[in-house]
């Protein structure tokens, strides 16, 4: 039976604890930098500062506050992004490539903050009782926008993507897919290895560009059986409507997250100074209101990711019966991208969105112990 090895782990708690004080800094900063502009005259002196419709003043607002965020917090994005990964082997990109892609993602939240923001203004300016409803359908036809041109835009502005090549994987990964019974427009090879050691695998996109993408990495270092395993798992999102359901969860939580969001805006503006909810100086306040209203929902957000994930475990185990291989291919990636066997109770229920894996392996063992079912015909 594969075993953890004992130093990775050791350097798994030390990245973890680390990256968490990291984390942790990083939000008491956001909370002084937001609390500042709530509670002193800041807000208003930078909004007047700013001409324009009200939309447009706003748009650029966020946008000064996302630059000088950035500034604010650079030191600590390279050392969580770079510096850290760099030490303990998860990361062979050179620091001019990060700050590349630091800056690409950069540019790429100020284009699409700055959109939503311009609107969110342009629905409190003109339906203020009812922007949060608007608001929310926008996002989520944006997010489903969003998920069908990942694959075949964002993606690959960070990580070069092509084509696999004819072969015995291209043919196991297809026979693969067929057997789940999920339908693939192609199957694609992420390359990881320019960047980091990490491994992993997805099927990405829907309708037309739903694709297998699988990275280098996880090629180069598993075997063939390792690698149906894994992407068996990736395959059981589709065939389980994983997709769809995670959709249809985080809809209804962001349905309350608005709805508690605007009530709790209108009514601090209405104690406040501000002009009324379109004022442009109220912008920290308004995303002050969203991030409050949408922390209570992290916990229940990561609960369902990981039944959904651990859904997506037993479909693997139950197309390929390979609980040894399963427990193989999971103690590689573990060790392989730094993961904690175990994290805390505290944090796994805040923000652990896959089981940990000792669940995952203990799923394994439980299902190697019963009678193998029929490998022709899988229970799905």
């Amino acid at each position: 039976m594969a075993e953890l090895n004992a130093g990775r782990q050791r350097q798994a708690k030390e990245y973890a604890r680390k990256r968490r004080r990291l984390g942790f800094i990083n939000f008491v900063l956001s909370t002084l930098l937001i609390l500042a502009l709530i509670l002193t005259p800041l807000s208003e002196t930078i909004a007047r500062g700013i001409s324009g419709a009200i939309p447009v003043a706003a748009a650029l607002y966020l946008i000064i506050l996302m630059v000088a965020y950035d500034v604010l917090t650079l030191p600590i994005s390279y050392t969580t992004g770079y510096r850290l990964p760099k030490e303990y082997g998860l990361l062979h990109q050179t620091a001019s490539g990060w700050v590349s892609d630091h800056f690409k993602s950069l540019a790429m939240g100020i284009g699409f903050g700055a959109v939503a923001v311009a609107v969110m203004f342009l629905l409190l300016e003109h339906m203020p009782g009812w922007w949060w409803l608007v608001a929310w359908g926008l996002l989520l036809a944006i997010t489903l926008v969003m998920t069908v041109l990942a694959p075949i835009i964002f993606i690959p502005l960070f990580y070069k993507m092509r084509p696999i090549d004819e072969g015995e994987l291209k043919d196991r990964l297809n026979a693969l897919a067929a057997k789940a019974g999920v339908k693939v427009s192609g199957i694609y090879i992420i390359e990881f290895s320019q960047k980091t050691s990490l491994a992993n695998a997805a099927v990405m996109g829907l309708g037309r560009t739903k694709r297998i993408v699988i990275s280098d990495t996880l090629i180069n270092a598993y075997t063939p059986d390792e690698i149906d395993v894994v992407m068996a798992h990736e395959l059981g999102h589709q065939r389980n409507g994983d997709v769809w359901r995670l959709f249809g969860f985080q809809s209804v939580i962001y349905l309350g997250v608005f709805w508690l969001a605007s009530a709790l805006y209108a009514f601090w503006v209405q104690q406040t100074d501000y002009v009324n909810q379109s004022d442009p100086a109220a912008l920290p306040l308004f995303l002050f209101c969203l991030t409050v209203t949408a922390a209570p929902s992290l916990g229940l957000q990561s609960w369902f990711s990981r039944r959904v994930e651990g859904g997506a475990d037993a479909f693997a185990l139950r197309l390929t019966g390979e609980s040894d291989v399963f427990i193989s291919a999971m103690t590689k990636l573990t060790d392989q991208n730094l993961g904690e066997s175990r994290p805390s109770s505290f944090l796994e229920r805040l923000g652990q969105d896959h089981p940990s894996y000792i669940d995952r392996v203990k799923m394994a063992e439980a299902f190697g112990a019963k009678p193998k079912p029929d490998q022709d015909k899988p229970d799905i």
